[in-house]
């Protein structure tokens, strides 16, 4: 007579523990994707949020105005490109506007690859005074909204997929979870 040996498993019990297996990543994966996105969204609006913390609170510490503008290698932008492109921050003591080498603070990269970064008016620089208030730079206070959109945000999807970033009067930044505004991204 033969020894069954009880710890060894069936090709049913096999079949059966590899469809369960098979069935239970394909309900993790789409989760799991999701839960990259939106901690990559969360690491990128965080590296916004301390550009703009950033420039604020230089300008208190130095007394003076301190820009931050879209970047262009080691110039700002003129034209009004996304804001993903990177930033400067530079107090502008001779007043001209244009970020000399000498008036560098610190310069942040550009956002990761697909990722863009887009205001709710045209404008390419905040102008932060010695009181920590920011305007744009026609003067104007900015209450501005930034949002923040990942590669795949398309209607319908924004609020899982972007993060808008209110700059009020003050030069604080609030963040919240993007709206379903029709071709915010």
């Amino acid at each position: 007579m033969e020894c069954i040996n009880p710890r060894a498993f069936t090709l049913v019990e096999l079949l059966v523990a590899i469809s369960v297996a098979g069935l239970l990543l394909l309900l993790a994966v789409p989760s799991f994707f999701d839960l990259i996105r939106s901690n990559k969204l969360a690491t990128q609006g965080s590296y916004f949020v301390t550009a703009i913390n950033f420039a604020r609170t230089e300008a208190i510490k130095r007394k003076t105005l301190v820009i931050i503008c879209i970047r262009t290698g080691n110039a700002c932008e003129t034209s009004n490109l996304g804001w993903e492109q990177g930033w400067l921050v530079f107090s502008d003591l001779n007043g001209n506007g244009k970020a000399e080498q000498s008036e560098l603070i610190r310069v942040f990269a550009p956002l990761d690859g697909g990722y863009t970064l887009r205001p709710n008016f045209n404008v390419n620089r905040l102008l932060y005074y010695a009181n920590g208030e920011v305007r744009k730079a026609n003067g104007a206070w900015p209450m501005m909204t930034f949002r923040l959109c990942a590669p795949d945000a398309v209607d319908g999807n924004l609020s899982e997929r972007s993060r808008e970033f209110r700059v009020s009067a003050t030069g604080r930044v609030r963040l919240q979870f993007g709206r379903e505004i029709a071709g915010a991204c």
